[in-house]
């Protein structure tokens, strides 16, 4: 399992997280980007970088990545609350997610963002940027 497995387990098993972006089969949870016109509100996290340190006989070790994580919303209100609800969410994960041992997940940074769907004849979308940095060993 990979650390994006882990953080989407992680999400997609806290209830207060699925009661906002769909139930636990399916919920509004991706990888690296939300394509234009999908509903909201969603989650979306992707690796910004990695800091390990490798030796020729491997990692040494815990790594360390800082993972970028938006919440989408149709309000600057919802974006706030699904943001508060993964914060709380992320900030509790320390332990095993499968192959992924999580040994501490800490926001670095947060701000708003929005973007306009121009598909959806101009309809805004706001949301809320997160970086992460997690500790863990795979």
């Amino acid at each position: 399992m990979s650390l994006e497995a882990a953080i989407f387990d992680i999400l997609a098993e806290t209830a207060a997280v699925t009661a906002l972006v769909g139930g636990s089969r399916t919920p509004r949870i991706s990888p690296i980007h939300r394509a234009q016109g999908k509903a909201v509100p969603a989650i979306i996290y992707q690796q910004i970088s990695s800091d390990d340190e490798v030796t020729c006989d491997g990692h040494i070790g815990p790594r360390e990545d800082r993972v970028q994580v938006n919440c989408w919303a149709a309000t600057p209100a919802a974006a706030r609350s699904l943001a508060e609800v993964v914060r709380t969410a992320l900030s509790a994960a320390s332990g095993s997610h499968g192959s992924v041992t999580v040994r501490y997940c800490s926001i670095a940074d947060e701000g708003d963002i929005w973007e306009i769907d121009e598909r959806a004849e101009a309809e805004t979308v706001y949301g809320k940027r997160q970086d992460w940095i997690i500790c863990y060993e795979a």
